[in-house]
C-alpha cells in the first residue's frame, strides 16, 4: 500500500506502507450511522492545499515557537547552573538532579488527565493558556532563594506543562493526514533544537551583559527573559490555533472545515470524541503497543542526555561560561536540520520503523565510541563530532508518537490517552535512571551515562523491530470503541475573533 492509496476499500485490516504497518480501519458501525457519509467523496485539491497552507502558517508555526519556549524554559537549568545559581543556592549534584526530576514528576501526574480533558475542550483557548501559565512561573523563579523553592517551582512547571506536548501532538494528528504528519510533527519538535541553539545564545548574552544589572544575578535575568518569551508566544496562540475539525474556528471557512473532516475520515481516523469508557482504557493498557512504546520512548529519550549536558561538559573541561553556552547553538541547529531530513524521508517512503531503528543504531554506536575513548574523557575534536552526530536523536520521540497516532487512529479517545501515557511515563522513567547514570559530578567524562545511553539506544532498535513484527501479524490490535455519547460540538466556537 502506497501513501497515496488511503482510499482503499479494505476495511478493518492491517496493511503495509513500505516497511510501515498501518491500521487502515473505518468503523463499520459508525459508517452505518452516517458518520462517514461523504468522507470518501472527491476532495477539491485547490481547497485542500489552501487548508493545509493555512494550517501550516498558523498552527504549525505557532506550535514550533510554543515548543521553542517550552524547551527553553524546561532546559534552562543547566545554563542557570553555570551562571551562578549553583553557588547562590548551594546546589550539589544530587540537589541539581532532583530539581530536574521534580519537573518530570509533575509532568507525569497531569499528562493523561490533561489529554482526556482536551478532547472535550477548545484547544485554541486551552493550549495557549498553558503556555502563558508556565511562562509566568518561570519569571517568578527569579525570586527563589533556596533549593526547596527551586524544587517547588520545577514541580509546578511540570504540572502546568503536562498538557502542552501531548495536547499539541494530538491536535496535529487531528488535522494532518499520514502523508503529512511526520514532517509536521518534526517541524513542531525542531523547536526543541532551536531552543537549545538560541538558549545557549540567550544565556551567553545575559551572562555577558545583564549579570549584576539592577542588582540581579545573571541566572535570575535568564528566568525573567525566557519566561516572558513564553508569555508573549502564549498570547499569540489565542489568534493562531484552530480547534478540532468538528469545532468551528473563526479563521477557517465552513468549506475548509468540511474538507478537513473528509481528509481525516477518508484514512479511517475518528474526528469526534465519544464518552470515555472501559474500552478506551483497555485499548491502551490491555494491548501491548502502549507498554512497548513507553519502553521504546524511554530508551530513545535517554539518548538526549549528551546534548542536554553539553554545556556542563564544556564548563568542566575548563571553557568559559559564555563559550560553553554558545557552543550549544551550532550542534542544536545541525540536529534540527538532520531531524527534518529524517522526517521528510519517513513521510516520503511511508516508513516509520526503519527510520527509528537505524537512527537509534547510529546514536548507540556514537555513545559507544564516546564511552570507550579515554574512558569518557574525550579529546575536544571527538567530543564535538560526537555531540553533532547524536543531536539527531532529540526530535526522534516525535516520529515515535507519529507512529503511535497511526496505531491508535481508529479511536479518538484511545489516541489521546495513548499519546499522553507514552509521553508521560516515557519522560519520567529516564529521569530516575539519570539520577544514577548522568550524575553532574561525573562531568566531563560521564562514562556511566554514556554507557547507559548506548545500551538503551541499542535496546530501542530491538524494541522497534519487535513492535513492527506484532503489527505485521496483527497481534491484539487496538479496536474501535462503540460510538455512544458523541456530542455535536460544531457550534462550540463561533466565527467571532477573540
Amino acid at each position: 500500500m502506497s501513501p497515496s492509496s488511503s482510499n482503499s476499500n479494505d476495511r478493518g485490516s492491517m496493511e503495509t506502507e513500505g516497511n510501515k504497518p498501518v491500521i487502515s480501519h473505518i468503523d463499520t458501525a459508525s459508517q452505518e450511522n452516517g458518520e462517514h457519509e461523504g468522507s470518501t467523496s472527491s476532495i477539491d485539491i485547490v481547497m485542500e492545499r489552501k487548508l493545509v497552507r493555512k494550517l501550516d502558517i498558523r498552527m504549525l508555526i505557532w506550535s514550533f515557537f510554543a515548543y521553542f519556549a517550552n524547551l527553553l524554559d524546561r532546559n534552562n537549568l543547566q545554563n542557570a547552573f553555570t551562571m551562578g545559581m549553583k553557588d547562590d543556592l548551594g546546589l550539589n549534584s544530587e540537589v541539581y538532579n532532583w530539581a530536574v526530576t521534580m519537573f518530570f514528576i509533575g509532568y507525569v501526574v497531569l499528562q493523561i488527565p490533561s489529554n482526556m480533558i482536551i478532547t472535550k475542550l477548545l484547544p485554541r483557548w486551552f493550549l495557549p493558556s498553558v503556555v502563558v501559565a508556565w511562562g509566568t512561573i518561570v519569571c517568578f523563579m527569579s525570586l527563589i532563594t533556596t533549593h526547596q523553592a527551586l524544587w517547588g517551582c520545577r514541580l509546578l512547571m511540570g504540572l502546568v506543562e503536562a498538557a502542552f506536548y501531548p495536547g499539541m501532538i494530538f491536535l496535529l494528528g487531528s488535522w494532518y493526514t499520514k502523508e503529512e504528519l511526520g514532517k509536521r510533527m518534526m517541524m513542531f519538535t525542531t523547536g526543541n533544537q532551536v531552543s537549545g541553539a538560541f538558549g545557549g545564545l540567550i544565556a551567553g548574552g545575559i551572562a555577558d551583559h545583564l549579570d549584576g544589572a539592577a542588582g540581579l544575578a545573571g541566572w535570575k535575568w535568564l528566568f525573567i527573559v525566557e519566561g516572558l518569551i513564553g508569555v508573549v508566544i502564549g498570547l499569540v496562540g489565542y489568534f493562531a490555533l484552530p480547534n478540532f475539525p468538528h469545532h468551528k474556528t473563526y479563521w477557517l471557512t465552513e468549506e475548509e472545515r468540511q474538507t478537513a473532516i473528509k481528509r481525516i475520515e477518508r484514512q479511517g481516523s475518528k474526528v469526534k470524541s465519544a464518552t470515555f469508557n472501559l474500552k478506551t482504557i483497555t485499548n491502551v493498557l490491555a494491548t501491548p503497543y502502549a507498554w512497548l512504546q513507553v519502553i521504546n520512548f524511554s530508551c530513545i529519550y535517554i539518548g538526549n542526555q549528551m546534548s542536554l549536558n553539553f554545556a556542563i561538559v564544556l564548563r568542566e573541561m575548563g571553557y568559559e561560561v559564555a563559550f560553553s553556552n554558545y557552543m550549544n547553538t551550532p550542534a542544536y541547529l545541525f540536529g534540527a536540520i538532520t531531524a527534518i531530513c529524517v522526517a521528510w524521508s519517513s513521510d516520503r517512503t511511508g516508513d516509520r520503523i526503519w527510520h527509528v531503528a537505524l537512527t537509534e543504531l547510529w546514536v548507540g554506536v556514537w555513545y559507544l565510541i564516546l564511552a570507550i575513548v579515554g574512558h569518557g574523557n574525550n579529546p575536544p575534536a571527538l567530543l564535538f563530532v560526537g555531540v553533532y552526530a547524536i543531536a539527531v536523536n532529540i526530535s526522534l520521540p516525535a516520529l515515535c508518537l507519529a507512529w503511535v497516532t497511526e496505531i491508535y487512529q481508529n479511536d479518538h479517545n484511545s489516541r489521546a490517552v495513548a499519546i499522553a501515557f507514552i509521553n508521560a511515563v516515557g519522560n519520567l522513567a529516564p529521569n530516575f535512571i539519570n539520577l544514577r547514570a548522568w550524575v553532574v559530578s561525573d562531568a566531563p567524562a560521564f562514562f556511566n551515562g554514556k554507557m547507559t545511553s548506548m545500551g538503551m539506544s541499542f535496546g530501542a532498535v530491538i524494541l522497534t523491530l519487535f513492535i513492527a513484527y506484532l503489527l505485521r501479524i496483527e497481534f491484539m490490535l487496538p479496536q474501535p470503541v462503540e460510538r455512544k455519547g458523541v456530542k455535536d460540538l460544531e457550534e462550540a466556537d463561533t466565527y467571532s475573533k477573540p
